[in-house]
């Protein structure tokens, strides 16, 4: 009997023992889970102070630091508080990239048990942010052409004399053009336009325009922004061939309705953020200064055969030859100083009967510093004048950050021009390249394919149909993980790429470009 006695005590022990170490495992669970759970949370927090931190990079890393922060407390981390670390750090390789680390103690419940109150907690959070990459433009002007006058031979047109008062600008082949909103996207505007065609909406219509961003270095001072010719003036045609419009090239595409067209001007301050306008400042504005405008230009230079588009003879527009804004300068905004800002052009607001098109140049001029500049933003609409068989134009400009991704360039409605051929040009150290791309088009004529590659040119016409009208191509590059965007010889600023033009005749042509690298704009990496 005792010996049963002393069994019935050991097993007291034994499940005394056993029901410790149980407790004990359930604890170690439960706070392992815990752990974990705050790790996630931990990872998540990052993850936002990244993204929310990334989008004021490159220029703005303080901004960055401010925004990350931000993010972070938002998501129960404040930097400094309960032994919290929040370190947000642009990336010294690429200073698009943001990495932020968070350092937190996660409260133990049953380690206290064995002086454990807390257990140290990491996570590592990286983002890029994939900027719009600079179109048409490495100068300090953007989209100026030349003016060809009645007298002069097609090929041999003034050029534009300087905003800054000094000399004149080199052609770059283009004006900046804008199409009213009366008018079909057919035409070549994809987002000013109204119909496709009327009465059938346009349904990539856009009221916001387009945007252009004005660089100011450090050390600026008296900065301005100048537009070339902001009126809407149609000019006359060469009497004989090539039929082209003088002058700007500006038309009327109807006047029906009525003939009055309205082009508007502003310039905002981006706040370092220029993926979102929500928090944009808008510094200077035309006030309505180009609006309802009815003119056409009747002058020996830029008057021609007196048929500015639509067989309008414009014997019921007053003259614009002798107003102070055709064919000139006038300044939109002055006295900047160092930053970023958005020139946003639009047209024809809230009117859907006008139809013609505004071409214009823009330029910035400083009192102090240098290298300001001006480019379009993602997506231009350009009046192409091709006086030569062969032209090159400024496409995108390429970070070497960008390697090992794709470049995708879209064109909508491009080469009208009778018998052309497009070429993708690519920066090498040496010079230009043709690059070797693929293509996929939203639709064609005339047999013409609708996507293909990998390959070096792409027909758009004959010398009777032109294959794309109104249908956007899509063109994919696939930059090497080699690319290092070079300077070639003769340019000043590395990794622009160009486009070529090869014509059967001289030609001019409406056409919207967009550039972008493929992928999410802000996005998660690996750290």
């Amino acid at each position: 009997m005792r010996l049963v006695k002393d069994e019935h005590g050991q097993t007291i022990v034994v499940a005394a023992l056993l029901l410790t170490l149980l407790i004990a495992l359930v604890g170690l669970g439960v706070d392992v889970s815990w752990f974990s759970f705050n790790l996630v949370r931990m990872q998540r927090a990052a993850d936002a102070a990244a993204l929310a931190g990334v989008v004021y990079l490159p220029g703005d890393p303080t901004g960055a630091n401010t925004a990350a922060l931000a993010e972070a407390t938002k998501n129960g981390y404040t930097n400094g508080v309960g032994g919290v670390s929040v370190t947000p750090v642009q990336d010294s390789l690429n200073n698009r990239a943001l990495a932020v680390t968070i350092r937190a103690p996660v409260q133990s419940y049953f380690a206290k048990i064995v002086g454990v109150a807390t257990f140290p907690g990491e996570r590592n959070s990286r983002a890029e942010f994939v900027l719009p990459l600079p179109m048409g433009s490495p100068q300090d002007y953007y989209g100026v052409a030349t003016l060809c006058r009645n007298t002069d031979p097609y090929n041999a047109c003034p050029a534009v004399p300087s905003a800054t008062g000094i000399g004149t600008d080199a052609s770059q082949g283009f004006w900046g053009a804008v199409i009213a909103k009366g008018g079909d996207r057919s035409n070549g505007d994809a987002y000013s336009t109204y119909y496709n065609p009327a009465p059938t909406l346009n349904t990539q219509y856009d009221a916001n325009g387009y945007s252009y961003i004005v660089e100011f270095p450090a050390g600026t001072l008296g900065g301005a922004v100048w537009i070339f010719d902001p009126i809407f003036c149609p000019t006359g045609r060469r009497t004989s061939t090539p039929f082209q419009h003088l002058g700007m090239g500006e038309a009327w595409y109807s006047i029906a309705g009525t003939r009055q067209v309205t082009t508007e001007f502003k310039l905002w301050n981006m706040e370092g953020t220029p993926y979102s306008t929500a928090d944009d400042v808008l510094m200077a504005t035309d006030g309505g200064l180009f609006a309802n405008m009815d003119y056409v230009d009747k002058s020996v230079d830029y008057g021609g055969d007196h048929n500015y588009g639509a067989f309008y003879t414009g014997l019921s527009s007053p003259d614009c030859a002798t107003n102070p804004y055709h064919n000139h300068w006038w300044q939109l905004a002055s006295g900047l100083g160092e930053g970023s800002y958005r020139l946003q052009v639009t047209t024809s607001q809230g009117a859907t009967a006008q139809s013609g098109l505004n071409n214009f140049g823009i330029q910035v001029t400083t009192m102090s510093g240098s290298a300001a500049r001006v480019y379009g933003q993602s997506r231009m609409c350009a009046y192409v004048n091709i006086a030569n068989t062969t032209a090159l134009f400024y496409l995108a400009q390429v970070d070497a950050v960008y390697a090992g991704k794709t470049l995708e360039i879209r064109l909508f409605d491009p080469g009208d021009v009778t018998n052309t051929t497009l070429r993708i040009e690519q920066p090498t150290a040496t010079g230009y390249v043709d690059a070797s791309f693929r293509f996929t088009a939203t639709g064609s004529s005339g047999g013409a394919p609708t996507s293909g590659g990998p390959q070096t040119s792409l027909a758009t016409s004959n010398a009777f149909t032109t294959y794309y009208n109104n249908q956007w191509v899509t063109i994919t590059v696939p930059l090497p993980t080699s690319y290092d965007a070079p300077t070639p010889p003769g340019e000043t600023q590395p990794g622009w790429w160009k486009i070529q033009y090869n014509v059967g005749t001289s030609g001019q042509d409406v056409t919207t470009w967009e550039v972008n690298i493929r992928g999410n704009p802000v996005h998660l990496v690996i750290p």
